[in-house]
């Protein structure tokens, strides 16, 4: 998703991947509630996703430098 996190979620439809990145981002990474349900983040991580399905040399770099990101 952007962040240097060795977590990964998986899941049989879009619906429960963003469920398992919502809990995961609540938990572990300091999102709000409000966060979690606004569609500019959601529409992010989203693009993370398709991101992460192109090869890696097309893949664009993301900063990581507005959040405290502990590998967990």
């Amino acid at each position: 998703m952007g962040y240097s996190c060795g977590f990964g979620i998986t899941g049989e439809s879009m619906e429960q991947i963003l469920s398992g990145i919502k809990h995961h981002s609540l938990e572990f990474h300091g999102y709000s509630t409000d966060e979690l349900e606004d569609p500019g983040v959601i529409e992010a991580w989203k693009g993370a996703m398709r991101q992460t399905a192109r090869p890696g040399a097309t893949r664009t770099p993301r900063d990581e430098s507005d959040r405290d990101v502990v590998p967990h």
